[in-house]
C-alpha cells in the first residue's frame, strides 16, 4: 500500500468569511473524489483547528493499493479539477508518498 499525504496552506485572506469559505469549497471538492476515483482505498480530509503560525491549513491522507492507482488518480480529470481549484487559494503545499509494510 501507498500511503499519499498532502498539507495545504492558504494565501493570507483579509476576511475570515472569504477564508472560511476557501476552506470549506477545497475540503467538499477533496470529499468528493472518492466516489469518482475507484483507485482510491483510503480517503481522509480534515482543516486545521490549532492556531500556530507554522500550521497548515488542510490535510488529506489517501492510500493506494501500489504506486500505479496513486499515479492513476493523480492524472485522472476529477483530481485535476481539483488541484486547479486549490492552486488558485494556496499559498504553499507539501506532499509525502509512502510505502506501508
Amino acid at each position: 500500500m501507498i500511503k499519499h499525504v498532502v498539507m495545504i496552506k492558504l494565501k493570507d485572506y483579509p476576511a475570515a468569511m472569504e477564508r472560511k469559505m476557501k476552506l470549506d469549497r477545497i475540503k467538499a471538492e477533496l470529499d468528493a473524489l472518492p466516489s469518482k476515483i475507484s483507485e482510491i482505498k483510503s480517503y481522509e480530509v480534515g482543516i486545521n483547528v490549532a492556531v500556530s503560525p507554522t500550521a497548515y491549513d488542510i490535510v488529506l491522507i489517501s492510500e493506494f493499493e501500489n504506486m500505479k492507482d496513486l499515479m492513476i488518480y493523480r492524472e485522472h480529470p476529477e483530481h485535476k479539477k481539483v488541484v486547479e481549484i486549490i492552486s488558485e487559494a494556496k499559498e504553499n503545499s507539501v506532499v509525502t508518498d509512502f510505502v506501508i509494510e
